[in-house]
């Protein structure tokens, strides 16, 4: 299957209205987008909106809340067509103090993960920085999550590894058979890019992408241009997609 070149529509969090994004992401030469579950609309209104601009849903948010709705979730999924579903986010109050309650949440994906292979969607876990936190010498919070929920996938965030001060290269390497899907942006390192939040548009960073990607391109069929806080969406947008495009076989 060719690579499908996505966006995550949270890169035009700008605008609440569903139907702008999708406007903004057809007009920057997009086919493929990763939702924020349903945008609070109806299934059938959700379709037609991606069908008008015409988009294809390549992958799925859900929160940990909404994944304890599993049959809500699935029938979602269903009417969808959507087979990759992915946690992207703990909040503060949702994450686990110790290796113990870690280890929980672990065992807690893993069942939710085997309903849903079940049912051929492959649900992963999106990392930000503090799953790169140590809990012995030789195990972090992502290592544990991997190891302990053997059917979750990956959605590597390789600018959050960079930023939590890791080397991206280790951990793709490491967990390349557990990649289901690659957020893409940049990093500028602290400092250098403060309207941002120092992320950076795909390209215009440190992050080492011409030695990662051809570590990922054998792994990842889907890539998914993001960027949490851009100054011009309709740019970073355009130009992850042309960065993508020039450097993928």
């Amino acid at each position: 299957m060719s690579a499908r070149l996505a966006l995550q529509l949270y890169t035009f969090n700008h605008t609440p209205v569903l139907t702008e994004r999708l406007a903004l992401a057809a007009a920057c030469g997009y086919q493929w987008v990763e939702s924020e579950g349903l945008h609070g609309l109806p299934v059938a209104d959700f379709l037609a909106a991606l069908q008008e601009h015409g988009l294809q849903l390549a992958s799925m948010h859900a929160d940990l809340s909404e994944l304890k709705r599993l049959p809500e979730l699935k029938q979602v999924l269903r009417q969808t067509g959507c087979q990759q579903l992915v946690m992207p986010w703990l909040d503060e109050p949702e994450r686990p103090v110790d290796r113990a309650g870690w280890l929980q949440l672990a065992q807690g994906l893993q069942q939710l993960a085997q309903e849903l292979k079940a049912d051929g969607v492959q649900l992963s876990y999106h990392n930000h920085a503090f799953e790169f936190a140590r809990l012995s010498d030789h195990e972090t919070v992502l290592d544990l999550l991997l190891a302990e929920a053997p059917d979750l996938n990956w959605q590597a965030d390789v600018a959050w590894v960079v930023r939590a001060g890791e080397d991206p290269a280790f951990w793709l390497q490491r967990y390349a058979d557990r990649l289901q899907s690659v957020h893409v942006k940049d990093y500028t390192g602290p400092g250098g890019n403060p309207p941002e939040n120092d992320w950076a548009t795909l390209g215009e960073g440190l992050v080492p992408w011409p030695t990662l990607l051809p570590i990922l391109q054998p792994r990842s069929g889907t890539w998914i241009v993001e960027h949490d806080q851009p100054v011009d969406p309709a740019r970073t947008a355009r130009q992850g997609l042309s960065f993508l495009q020039q450097h993928l076989n």
